[in-house]
């Protein structure tokens, strides 16, 4: 397929999330899952940090692309079988950390065009209210204040959320814009009540998140390791996933509200990068980062080379031993 600025926001979520990672398939193959997730958090942390220094244009933009590409790499190399290998290079360990879902599914899973808090708040786990006039209306978190559930109540709440979700799965969204249109009419209140840093903030929290969930997939107390509950787990770690991409796309839309509402002096001061003609759209950024319009594919931005990086990148332990990582550390003269 041709990818262009006028037709990225109709691919599909789950060809997006197979796209961007197949540009670093040769170095990503080498990289372990802990090496695809640091890099995740260091762009996520990057985007902190470009909203506490109140960017809001190229940099900012930049980091939310290069997030992007890696939040998709992890789910791209999480998903499989528990036990099973998905390369050569993997590790025992790795392949306990496992995603059941396509990145789609694992989102629709979680977010049903509706706020699973909502959900929970109106329902209580009761399928017979989702018939109730109105149940589906738009997140009013901001008018509660914050339910806290036991364990027993988080997993009654999975089971019917996600009931609820595979009822509605002829609804699922599909194309990039329109999983961020979906987010937009879900939080419209909160993206407008929400501080750009709020939202930022939020993401990272959401990220120490999917780390826990990834420890708690290898880490367990012995009365824990008991049939069921490695795929309650897995679960759980679909559920953040999807919780960080509720985020980003609820980012992205936030720096598109700042672009509507606007100012004059704003509009000076954030020029074209905040400004642009149409609007803000994670796809767009994402492929003002990776695409080549003239060539109509993407590329490595830092390579300059079209679907496949040709980067040289060296990995210890895959490409050099440990022993000569540590000959470089005792062989540096002293000073």
């Amino acid at each position: 397929m041709e990818y262009t600025k006028e037709n990225i926001g109709q691919v599909s979520l789950d060809e997006l999330v197979d796209i961007i990672p197949g540009i670093y398939s040769a170095q990503d193959e080498r990289r372990s899952i802990w090496d695809v997730w640091l890099h995740a958090n260091h762009h996520a942390a990057a985007i902190s940090e470009e909203v506490r220094k109140g960017e809001t244009g190229g940099e900012l933009l930049k980091e939310i692309a290069d997030f992007a590409m890696w939040l998709f790499t992890t789910a791209y190399k999480l998903r499989g079988t528990i036990g099973a290998k998905n390369s050569r290079h993997e590790t025992e360990p790795e392949t306990i950390i496992r995603i059941n879902h396509s990145y789609s599914d694992l989102l629709w899973n979680k977010y049903p065009a509706m706020c699973p808090v909502c959900y929970w708040r109106r329902s209580k786990g009761d399928r017979s209210k989702e018939r109730v006039p109105g149940f589906e209306r738009s997140c009013d978190c901001l008018l509660h204040d914050v339910e806290k559930r036991n364990q027993s109540q988080k997993i009654q709440h999975v089971e019917a959320l996600r009931a609820f979700s595979n009822d509605k799965r002829s609804q699922k969204r599909t194309r990039v814009d329109d999983w961020q249109k979906m987010f937009t009419d879900i939080f419209a209140a909160n993206i407008r009540h929400s501080r750009l840093e709020d939202i930022a903030f939020h993401l990272l929290e959401e990220m120490g998140e999917v780390s826990d969930a990834i420890v708690r997939m290898y880490t367990y107390k012995n009365e824990e390791f008991i049939p069921g509950e490695p795929r309650w787990r897995q679960i759980w770690l679909e559920e953040e996933l999807a919780d960080v991409t509720s985020w980003l796309f609820s980012l992205v839309e936030k720096l598109d509200l700042i672009r509507r509402t606007a100012d004059e002096y704003d509009k000076w001061r954030y020029a074209e990068t905040i400004v642009p003609r149409g609007p803000i759209l994670l796809s767009g950024i994402i492929w003002k980062r990776y695409g080549l319009e003239y060539l109509k594919k993407f590329y490595c931005p830092t390579c300059k080379i079209p679907e496949k990086c040709g980067c040289e990148i060296l990995i210890v332990p895959v490409d050099k031993t440990v022993d000569q990582l540590a000959a470089l550390v005792s062989n540096v003269p002293k000073v």
